[in-house]
């Protein structure tokens, strides 16, 4: 009964996978840098942190990449929580093809600085308005601006400026197919005496998917006209925990994360404290193939979305539910413990959050303004604070904007809606006789089922600091049939050094035969018996399709839970990861196979 598995291995070669553009934003204190990789592996380091951080994080992180050397590195301004640590890289032994900054006008006469420039004496080169560096793979960076100069043409004065090194940051477009980021360094957006080069520079960038924020969240960045322009899909803080500076500013995250646009913003660290933001525990690790991107952090957070100028794919009535929610947490206040767990629940096709209206019975409202991608079961997790340490111990997908949100602990209810089309997608409404408690949460039994008192139990399982709940996982108590289809749903998700676990669902299957892997692609796929199967025979597919387990005769309860060891190899984390499952006659005669569900590795 196991000659399905040497008989389709017979059948596999091995395709390339496909190409991805990589975004490394690292965690190197109350400092700055990004590392851009493009699809062709070309290299592109902006900015290298304080001193110190070269030797102690970049050096190491770029070695873990198996990055010998780098072909450009830019320094956004002179600062030494920017440049600091580049110095330390080259004097690794880590050296550049070409460094690009402003050169040495109105250069600041510091020791770091001096450092700097005679180490990349022999590479430097001083960038323009509108240069535009090629990457390869279709992926380009553009300048946008430098020292005031703008990309087209005009200037802006920023000799003025009460922070004239912030002012005359460079900024870059990274663009890959519809995927658009923005990096700028300090740049300043008005306040404080500075000037407000932001807003001149909106129109030249245009609409984003991905911003890292100016400054590290000060007052002095991310100015609404400059917002209401970009308008990106997430945002990405750089600093330091517990800075001197009270980074990220408050004001900067409410300009941000607003009830009606309400994004992922994360940051490297928990800064200083605060509301709506999430603390990602350390770097955070972006990938996209030109349509999607996916975004990772260090602490166990992950989300998958398209690309804005892809056409979403909104949920019908059902087909987006209420799948979790913690009314009354007992381990930390309710105004930060609260969250609410969404869930797609459409077979065969992921359903997007970008039209999403959350309301409660009273006047709280918020509009998802990103396109969140759920398959079938997966999860997003939304809640008041995105500080584990505040909340109770656990990282959301997106903290909901200050003030936004309050779950009532008795009597209260959640309506999901279309916004666009006004439709209906899930109603719940609760009352003292519902299950969860002080510190318990309520979570859905059937996700295909209605949001009624008798498909929700109470949580059972410890999670954080000690309440009672699966935030951001497959509900304990969830009993979906997700019916005719054969299909993978993930129960624990991949984290370096711990198990993926899958359960494979094969209704009607009993008796074939079945085999599953794991695969880091879908393009261009196998052909098994004249069946072509959206997952490649690479090294994640050698590693796992003999595993006990993952091949044999579909049991009568036609499903199978299957698990396996992630290897603790800093190089996976973020690296997106495909579980699939077939069912066969013999020989090769393929009967069903689950779409290929994406997983990111944590």
């Amino acid at each position: 009964m196991r000659l399905l598995l040497p008989a389709l291995a017979l059948c596999l070669t091995a395709p390339a996978s496909a190409q991805q553009l990589e975004v490394h934003f690292l965690e190197v204190g109350q400092g700055d840098c990004t590392l851009v990789i493009s699809p062709t592996g070309t290299s592109f380091l902006f900015d290298g942190g304080p001193n110190g951080e070269g030797n102690s994080t970049l050096v190491p992180y770029l070695q873990g990449l198996g990055i010998q050397s780098l072909d450009y590195v830019s320094a956004s301004h002179y600062h030494a929580d920017h440049v600091g640590g580049l110095d330390e890289v080259w004097q690794a032994g880590i050296q550049a093809s070409v460094c690009l900054d402003r050169g040495d006008s109105n250069t600041p006469g510091t020791q770091t600085f001096n450092d700097y420039r005679s180490t990349y004496s022999a590479v430097r080169q001083t960038v323009t308005p509108g240069q535009v560096i090629a990457l390869g793979g279709g992926a380009t960076a553009t300048c946008l601006v430098v020292e005031g100069a703008i990309a087209g043409g005009g200037s802006i004065d920023i000799s003025s400026s009460a922070q004239y090194e912030n002012s005359a940051s460079i900024a870059w477009r990274i663009e890959y197919g519809d995927f658009d980021l923005f990096v700028g360094g300090d740049l300043t957006g008005g306040g404080n005496g500075a000037t407000d080069v932001e807003s001149a520079i909106a129109s030249v960038c245009g609409d984003l998917d991905v911003l890292r924020v100016n400054h590290h969240g000060s007052r002095t960045s991310s100015n609404p006209s400059f917002l209401a322009v970009v308008q990106p899909e997430a945002a990405i803080i750089s600093c330091g925990a517990g800075n001197q500076y009270g980074f990220p500013k408050q004001d900067t995250i409410d300009n941000l994360n607003r009830w009606d646009r309400v994004i992922p913003v994360w940051c490297t660290s928990e800064g200083t404290g605060g509301t709506g933001y999430v603390d990602a525990g350390g770097p955070i690790t972006l990938r996209s193939d030109g349509a999607s991107w996916s975004m990772s952090g260090a602490g166990g957070v992950a989300l998958t979305a398209h690309c804005d100028e892809q056409a979403p794919s909104p949920a019908a009535a059902q087909e987006l539910v209420v799948s979790e929610f913690q009314r009354n947490p007992n381990v930390v206040a309710d105004d930060a413990g609260e969250w609410l767990e969404l869930a797609g629940a459409r077979i065969g096709e992921a359903v997007s959050l970008s039209q999403l209206e959350i309301a409660d019975g009273g006047v709280d409202l918020m509009h998802v303004a990103t396109s969140i991608q759920l398959e079938a079961g997966e999860v997003c997790l939304i809640a008041a604070s995105g500080l584990p340490g505040a909340n109770g111990g656990f990282r959301p997908q997106i903290a909901w904007p200050i003030g936004s949100m309050q779950l009532a602990n008795a009597t209260d209810e959640l309506r999901l809606r279309d916004r666009m089309s006004g439709t209906l997608l899930d109603s719940v409404d609760w009352d003292p006789s519902w299950p969860g408690a002080v510190g318990t949460s309520a979570e859905r039994e059937d996700l295909l089922d209605a949001g009624t008192i008798d498909n929700f139990v109470a949580g059972s399982a410890s999670y954080g600091l000690g309440d009672l709940g699966s935030p951001g996982r497959k509900n304990d108590g969830d009993t979906t049939n997700w019916g005719g289809s054969t299909r993978v749903v993930v129960v624990t998700p991949p984290v370096l050094g711990q198990a993926l676990v899958m359960d494979w669902f094969m209704p009607g299957e009993s008796g074939a035969f079945y085999q599953g892997w794991v695969s880091l692609g879908t393009s261009p796929g196998i052909t098994v018996g004249g069946t072509h199967i959206p997952a490649n025979a690479d090294i994640a597919y050698r590693a796992t399709y003999r595993l006990p387990g993952w091949y044999g005769q579909v049991p009568a309860s036609e499903q199978k839970r299957v698990q396996v060891t992630v290897p603790n190899n800093s190089a996976l984390r973020g690296v997106t990861v495909y579980g699939i499952v077939v069912t066969a006659d013999l020989p090769n005669q393929i009967r069903t196979q689950a779409a290929p569900l994406g997983m990111i590795v944590q």
